[in-house]
């Protein structure tokens, strides 16, 4: 905690706020998606299921938590517990939904299912969106897709399967927005975007996250906003978000926003 606190702190010494940004495209983003105050109608059946969940004390074995974790070592928790510790919070989730529903992602790509909240808002971000999630647990698997079942999803494609294994058969296809939230190590995270960056499209946006969570995840976001593909990345500390339009001049933000803190 202290380490993530350093982080924030060095990250505020060269943020900005919105008064500072001169992107009109940037501007933009936070006008429209950060600070989207409406209470979308799929907001409240996905936290009715949610706070059901929360009340689960059941007792289940994970193979692989997809945070860098050897996958061989199992691991005992509650639905509960596994809910508030590896479930993207309401808020980001949220957050998600309206990048997507903003700019109306028709494909999209989710790298760590967990418990299916967050492929949940993105799926209802365009009821014709075609949403792959990519879960390597069979019991978190298994949970999801329940979630998904009760909330009457069609559009959701979930595929339980070790990211390294699948990810390139997966990523044949085009996807407008792919969120990446799986293995939070440098090593798999620059995997994952140079087997994804060899299929982008002038509209394609990466979603990193937890960029902050780990000294060599805060390296892996560096070389991804080098990158000579990306044209302009947006750091909002919880999350990194990338565009590719080769059309911009090449940008880098770090916003200083209350989304900081999803």
């Amino acid at each position: 905690m202290l380490n993530k606190s350093f982080r924030y702190y060095k990250f505020l010494l060269n943020g900005v706020s919105k008064y500072k940004v001169h992107s009109p495209f940037v501007y933009e983003f936070i006008e429209k998606v950060l600070e989207d105050k409406e209470v979308y109608y799929c907001y409240l059946a996905i936290e009715h299921v949610r706070r059901k969940l929360a009340k689960q004390k059941q007792t289940i074995i994970l193979n692989d938590l997809g945070q860098g974790n050897n996958s061989n070592v199992r691991q005992t928790t509650t639905i509960n517990r596994l809910l508030n510790n590896v479930q993207s919070s309401t808020q980001k989730a949220q957050l998600l939904f309206r990048i997507a529903n903003y700019y109306q992602c028709s494909t999209i790509l989710e790298i760590g299912t967990s418990l299916g909240f967050t492929t949940a808002y993105l799926a209802n971000s365009n009821k014709k969106a075609k949403v792959v999630t990519i879960e390597g647990d069979p019991e978190i698997s298994s949970i999801a897709q329940n979630i998904f079942n009760q909330l009457g999803l069609k559009n959701v494609t979930l595929l339980n399967s070790p990211f390294d294994s699948i990810l390139n058969d997966v990523l044949t296809d085009s996807f407008q927005l792919i969120f990446f939230d799986g293995n939070h190590s440098k090593e798999a995270t620059l995997r994952y975007f140079n087997w994804a960056k060899n299929h982008i499209n002038d509209e394609t946006i990466f979603v990193f996250d937890d960029i902050y969570w780990s000294e060599s995840m805060k390296e892996a976001w560096c070389v991804i906003i080098e990158d000579s593909s990306v044209c302009l990345s947006i750091d909002l500390f919880s999350i990194g978000i990338v565009f590719f339009n080769p059309n911009r001049e090449k940008q880098q933000f770090k916003l200083v926003h209350s989304s900081n803190f999803y």
